[in-house]
C-alpha cells in the first residue's frame, strides 16, 4: 500500500534530473546495510570464531590504549563517542586512554538489537548497545583487576581501577591497564 502511494506521488510529480538524482542516491543509501570485503574478511572471520564476545567491543593493547568496536557506523550523530564513553565509565579509564574504530562486518558480533541486523539508524545505537557496551567493559574491568591481583598476590577485592590504572588499596602500588593487559586476557571471563 505505502508503495503504491510512493509510486503513484512520483509518477504524479514532474521531476527533474537533479530531484531525479537527489531521490536515486536517497533511495541507494537507505538500502547500504553493510558490506564486506572478501579477501580481508575471512582472517576477521577466523578471528571472530576464536573471539570471545566481550573481546569484540573492548580491547585493551599492552600500550595501555582501550579500543572500543563501534557496531554502529557514526556520520555525525556521535555514537562512536558514545560508546567509548560508556566503556571509558565503566573502565574507569582516562579518556586519552580511549579510542573508537568501526568494527568489521559480522553480523552474528554486531547485529543491531533492535534491528535483528548490522545496522544504524533510527537513533538506536546507544538504546540497542548500552547494555552490551557496559557489560563487555565491566567483564574487561573484572578480569584487568583478577589479573593485576594474581601480579600482586593480593585478594582481587583489594584492587580498584582510579583514573585508567589499577591500584591496590593497602599498599598504593600502582599499575596500567596496559602491564596486564595479556594476563587479563588468558583469565576465563
Amino acid at each position: 500500500m505505502f508503495a503504491r502511494n510512493i509510486a503513484a506521488a512520483v509518477a504524479a510529480t514532474p521531476m527533474n534530473r537533479r530531484d531525479a538524482l537527489r531521490v536515486a542516491i536517497g533511495a541507494g543509501a537507505g538500502l547500504v546495510v553493510g558490506f564486506r570485503f572478501t579477501a580481508a574478511s575471512a582472517a576477521t572471520d577466523a578471528a571472530a570464531a576464536e573471539t570471545p564476545p566481550f573481546h569484540a567491543f573492548v580491547r585493551i593493547g599492552t600500550d595501555d590504549l582501550v579500543t572500543v568496536f563501534s557496531k554502529h557506523l557514526d556520520k555525525g550523530q556521535g555514537i562512536a563517542t558514545g560508546l567509548a564513553t560508556l566503556v571509558a565509565e565503566e573502565l574507569d579509564a582516562r579518556h586519552d586512554q580511549m579510542r573508537a574504530v568501526f568494527a568489521p562486518a559480522d553480523v552474528k558480533l554486531y547485529k543491531n538489537a533492535l534491528f535483528g541486523i548490522q545496522g544504524t539508524g533510527g537513533s538506536t545505537g546507544i538504546a540497542s548497545s548500552f547494555d552490551q557496551y557496559r557489560m563487555a567493559a565491566a567483564t574487561a574491568r573484572a578480569l584487568l583487576i583478577e589479573a593485576a591481583a594474581q601480579d600482586w598476590g593480593v585478594d582481587a577485592a583489594s584492587v580498584a581501577i582510579e583514573g585508567g590504572a589499577l591500584v591496590h588499596a593497602d599498599s598504593g602500588r600502582r599499575l596500567s591497564f596496559g602491564a596486564v593487559a595479556e594476563a587479563a586476557a588468558a583469565l576465563t571471563p
